[in-house]
């Protein structure tokens, strides 16, 4: 069973400053959730929020009915495992090689796994997409399209039952955005939490069962996506095309 997830009135300031406030969002298995809003709006701030990755200032965040905060630091390590994040800027590991960033997350979650058991499931993995990357070769030593391609594999082979993706296709080439978008529909098909951020209307934004649009660190719309599309605020319809709105 996937893990629930839903948000409530969370708020999340950074150094004073206020980047996300009345924050109502709730995230279904099976389901595509995509969020859009303009540069600075706090997209990323909001996915890793949703994800467990940054703290609140007022509100609940909730998996399985119950607030983040209530969670011991070995139960928030074993949520975790439960999850999976694609970074924005991929954050690879720099010191360690390509096949050890695949491998890292799946020590973590699959301790009864033997090294060569690990070994199988990454180059399965790396053969199902069709992604030849020398994997001896660090991060320093790839292009920034195949970077965020690993950080994607990263998330992915651990299974997760909740995956987050911040600007999952920026600096990729279409083929590679096709991959990652078909993966999305086999993986929405398994009853996966997805859930992704966008500055730009690119194809996985279409796939969305429920968007968010969102302005300010505050949602602005939110519903299912053919009728957030026909949507007659002109803010909501520029977000929508990738413009920036005051």
């Amino acid at each position: 069973m996937s893990v629930l997830i839903e948000l409530k009135n969370v708020g999340v300031e950074f150094g004073g400053q206020t980047i996300l406030q009345e924050i109502n969002l709730r995230l279904q298995p099976g389901k595509i959730t995509a969020i859009i809003g303009s540069s600075g709006s706090g997209l990323s701030v909001l996915l890793k929020t949703a994800a467990g990755l940054t703290s609140v200032c007022c509100g609940e965040v909730l998996y399985d009915n119950r607030p983040l905060d209530s969670f011991t630091e070995t139960e928030k390590r074993q949520l975790q495992t439960r999850t999976g994040f694609m970074f924005q800027d991929a954050a690879l590991w720099a010191n360690m090689n390509i096949f050890a960033n695949l491998d890292l997350p799946l020590q973590t979650k699959f301790p009864d796994l033997n090294a060569e058991q690990r070994k199988q499931r990454i180059e399965a993995a790396l053969q199902q997409y069709g992604f030849s990357v020398d994997t001896k070769k660090r991060p320093v030593e790839i292009s920034q399209g195949q970077k965020k391609f690993v950080s994607f594999l990263r998330a992915v082979i651990p299974e997760p039952e909740a995956l987050f993706l911040d600007e999952p296709v920026a600096w990729m080439d279409k083929p590679w955005a096709e991959k990652i978008s078909n993966e999305l529909v086999a993986l929405r098909a398994r009853g996966t939490i997805l859930v992704l951020a966008s500055t730009q209307k690119e194809p996985a934004i279409d796939l969305a069962d429920h968007l968010v649009v969102l302005h300010h660190g505050k949602i602005l719309a939110q519903g299912e996506f053919k009728d957030i599309a026909l949507s007659p605020d002109p803010k909501v319809q520029s977000l929508l095309d990738g413009e920036t709105v005051d």
